[in-house]
């Protein structure tokens, strides 16, 4: 491909990002270089480089904008005003934008899982999704949905109650399996089963 003249912009982030989940798609993360996705632009490597830094950098840019659209998904439950119902929202919102998005962010996941360190958008998210579930769960301690519990502990142990919907490796291999209505239900029951344990009073 001829070579073009680049500028850095929006729209050559942009380029380059959907390039490189085009790459981690088709080839993987280990074949996916700054080298490999400069080639496909037509660009030079130090253009992509300029903009990301490395390749560390270029992920995590690529995590960021999967997890930005999780956490503008999650923003539209903030009027919802009964605790259980906003965490019913925030489950199926989480597992409608990882089935949207396909197999690019699980293959990610599963091959970062594989000694490489998650990138720090993801971690941020996690770590804002904690905080997201502390505070609805002391909203619905306070509105006497809940019982009263240690907030970020129990934050905690509903993420993992429900890592089958956050995880989005375990949301693909769900899907190798389900079909997006069973997966549904599935999501439906697990809420279920943990609001059931957030409302148990001893």
């Amino acid at each position: 491909m001829a070579r073009r003249s680049w500028h850095k912009s929006a729209d050559t982030r942009a380029e380059i990002l959907d390039e490189a989940e085009r790459q981690l798609q088709a080839v993987g993360y280990a074949d996916m270089t700054i080298g490999s996705i400069a080639k496909a632009l037509g660009m030079s490597p130090a253009n992509v480089f300029k903009n990301f830094g490395n390749k560390a950098g270029l992920i995590d840019a690529v995590a960021l904008r999967w997890v930005m659209e999780i956490d503008d998904a999650i923003d539209t439950t903030a009027d919802i005003p009964s605790a259980s119902r906003r965490l019913r929202a925030m489950a199926h919102l989480i597992l409608k934008t990882h089935l949207a998005r396909g197999e690019t962010p699980a293959r990610l996941a599963i091959m970062i899982g594989f000694g490489s360190t998650p990138p720090p958008s993801a971690l941020a998210f996690f770590h804002r999704l904690l905080h997201r579930l502390e505070r609805l769960i002391e909203e619905g301690v306070s509105a006497g949905e809940f019982a009263p519990c240690d907030g970020p502990v129990t934050a905690a142990a509903v993420c993992d109650c429900l890592i089958t919907i956050l995880d989005p490796a375990a949301v693909l291999r769900g899907r190798s399996i389900f079909t997006i209505e069973e997966m549904t239900r599935k999501c439906d029951h697990l809420i279920d089963f943990v609001i059931r344990g957030l409302s148990h009073r001893a």
